[in-house]
């Protein structure tokens, strides 16, 4: 066979392995539950490309499906100040960030080839790649090793260098995973049952921009939030925790923790804890951070966002308003009923560092508190439920989710 031949031989198959990530990007987490799984082979076809830019457009086209959802999300989030160019600019160029480091594969044999792919891996689930790389498909672990976590995390990542290093392996575990959607461990529940004891409380406030204060808006909301509460009291239904929205509580003050404080006294007493979003301010500036309150009678606890969404809510280090971003921090929050609850809070939903750093701790449950009024038509909501859903069964961790929308 000639060159030319094995040439254009080799241009069809980069061709078939870039659609074949496009199209499981499409459907990975926006359709039905079962094609969760063909996440797990977007790495297998990045190692498959014979050329470096190949290689590039199995995952750049794979994180452009996956990510479709922000072009016109980012268009209504950023509708008052911006334009859909900019708001297109902003997806590109997230999806470009997180891609352009996988150009630099080269294909190899042995143990360089291996040493390079687990190179790529661990950088994935790293800052700085995995704080704009949203929905990485390590998190497709979970249909392999359900409640296994850290270790089948490993296992996954030992799977990929092995493919790399035999091909016909490579081939039979791609076989694998399209047979996988079928397999009844490996499903993905499209509904996410509240752990004992949990209550949520999802809210359709429309507009809740991060930053933004208005004390009349914020006020209007906590009334609502009391107004349920009183409810829940009369119908006698009872609950150790209740989880709210983010940001539902707006800019909170000691005014506003004094507030909240007697309200949750009055309406359901000592012995529940009301869990909420809300803006603690740090400084004299604009400067806030995102933060989830947990509030039991006298007992005042709460936990920061770790990773704002760019641009949006984090600025930058140097800028004077924005939501601060806060890397190290575990994301851990004490409950007042003991348990040990990790919290996601909205854009951290997406990533793979805030949900690793946090299940260190070994969390009872996994509380996420979203505002997605900004994205409710897209495909982002979906998605996001379903990545929270692999992280917990691959952790074995229940989870809470509260909506505003």
């Amino acid at each position: 066979m000639s060159e030319s031949q094995m040439n254009k031989i080799q241009l069809r198959r980069d061709v078939t392995w870039i659609l074949l990530s496009a199209w499981i990007g499409y459907i990975g987490l926006s359709f039905s539950p079962r094609w969760t799984p063909l996440l797990l082979t977007v790495p297998v076809l990045w190692t498959l490309s014979s050329r470096r830019h190949s290689a590039f457009g199995v995952m750049f086209a794979y994180n452009l499906a996956i990510s479709r959802g922000l072009f016109s999300g980012a268009a209504v989030f950023l509708a008052e100040n911006h334009t859909s160019l900019e708001a297109a600019c902003l997806w590109l160029l997230m999806v470009l960030g997180v891609s352009l480091p996988f150009a630099l594969w080269s294909p190899r044999n042995g143990r360089k080839a291996a040493l390079l792919v687990t190179a790529f891996l661990v950088a994935y689930v790293l800052p700085p790649i995995s704080l704009i790389g949203v929905v990485n498909p390590l998190m497709a672990a979970g249909c392999l090793f359900p409640g296994l976590g850290f270790q089948g995390l490993a296992a996954t990542m030992f799977l990929y260098i092995f493919s790399t290093l035999n091909k016909r392996f490579a081939a039979v575990f791609l076989c694998f995973a399209v047979v996988l959607p079928f397999m009844p461990f490996s499903s993905v529940s499209e509904s996410l049952p509240s752990p004992p004891g949990f209550a949520i409380l999802n809210t359709s406030f429309g507009r809740l921009g991060s930053g933004s204060f208005s004390f009349e808006r914020d006020f209007e909301r906590a009334q609502f939030v009391f107004s349920e509460l009183r409810k829940r009291k009369n119908r006698g239904a009872g609950a150790e925790v209740i989880l709210l929205p983010e940001t539902i509580a707006g800019r909170f003050n000691n005014v506003g923790l004094e507030l909240w404080k007697s309200e949750i006294r009055r309406w359901v007493g000592d012995e529940t804890a009301v869990v909420f979003g809300a803006e603690i301010p740090t400084g004299d500036g604009g400067k806030y951070d995102n933060a989830l309150v947990a509030l039991r009678g006298a007992q005042f606890s709460f936990t920061r966002q770790r990773v704002p969404m760019p641009y949006s809510m984090y600025r930058g280090p140097c800028a004077e308003t924005g939501a601060n971003l806060r890397l190290w921090d575990d994301g851990i929050l004490e409950l007042p009923d003991e348990r040990v609850a990790a919290v996601l809070i909205c854009y951290e939903a997406f990533l793979t560092w805030p949900v690793l750093l946090s299940m260190t701790r070994e969390p009872d449950v996994l509380l996420v508190a979203a505002n997605l009024w900004w994205c409710r038509e897209t495909s982002l909501p979906r998605s996001m439920g379903r990545a929270v859903a692999l992280w917990g069964k691959l952790f074995g961790v229940p989870i809470a989710f509260a909506r505003n929308i």
